[in-house]
């Protein structure tokens, strides 16, 4: 006599009470430990400052899979426990959370580029007005020594010009002034040198770090972005899924 075949039950995962809770419990420690690092990053708040946003953002793409591995294992767990009314009060809000959240790692892409674009200018604003401040600075100086008629009154000028702590040393003040004037003006094309050659670097200076860790950002937003639309029910599943999850393919469960 065959024996009879074994009834199909409702849903493709084995009822596992225990096993859920353990899910869930992970679930909230995965999303606590996100919720802390990102209020702790965020404070203080300097919304306006483009390197804040920059931070933060990139904070948030690093931190982002802990919520969404805590906020995967939910449906997880309901799916080991589908009689659990708690369980599906957490899922569904989860799921309109997972909803916002998909809208904000979206709304992060443009941010960041405009935060990245913002810096850049900035950043680059001010190395050449600082450029330029030391350009005319060393012109001053050089005309200072090249007029002075005497190393006391290259001391007077240099400490006008740049500070007390530009003054000539006592071997410098007992030094003929023909010679000490030839020393210091060598010392000042030397500067002028430097200078030069840190205003190249900064104009061959491309912002590649900053064009990477933009790409970066985006992408992974686009991929955040499709996960948690993916948990919020906004991206359509294979009916297989939707079972596993607690999504039908007709009506939802609530």
């Amino acid at each position: 006599m065959q024996s009879k075949s074994p009834t199909p039950t409702s849903s493709p995962i084995s009822s596992d009470p225990s096993l859920a809770g353990v899910l869930e419990a992970v679930s909230l420690a995965l999303l606590g430990i996100f919720l802390a690092t990102v209020v702790v990053r965020a404070w203080p708040l300097k919304i306006l400052d483009s390197q804040w946003q920059l931070g933060f953002a990139a904070e948030l793409i690093n931190s982002a899979s802990l919520a969404l591995v805590g906020a995967l294992l939910i449906p997880l767990a309901l799916a080991f426990h589908p009689g659990s009314d708690r369980l599906r009060a957490r899922r569904n809000a989860f799921r309109r959370l997972a909803l916002a959240a998909a809208i904000g790692f979206l709304l992060l892409i443009p941010l960041q580029a405009f935060a990245g674009w913002r810096l850049y200018r900035t950043v680059t604003s001010t190395a050449e007005k600082q450029s330029s401040q030391s350009a005319r600075r060393l012109t001053e100086v050089r005309q200072a020594i090249a007029t002075a008629t005497s190393p006391q009154e290259i001391q007077a000028k240099l400490n006008q010009l740049v500070g007390p702590s530009a003054g000539l040393t006592p071997i410098q003040l007992r030094t003929p002034i023909d010679q000490l004037r030839q020393e210091l003006l060598v010392g000042a094309d030397q500067a002028a040198n430097r200078l030069q050659q840190r205003i190249q670097a900064q104009a061959s200076l491309k912002p590649d770090r900053l064009i990477k860790e933009t790409i970066r950002i985006a992408l992974s937003s686009l991929l955040y972005a499709a996960g948690f639309a993916f948990l919020a029910g906004a991206l359509p599943r294979t009916s297989q899924r939707s079972v596993a999850f607690g999504w039908s393919s007709g009506k939802k469960k609530f």
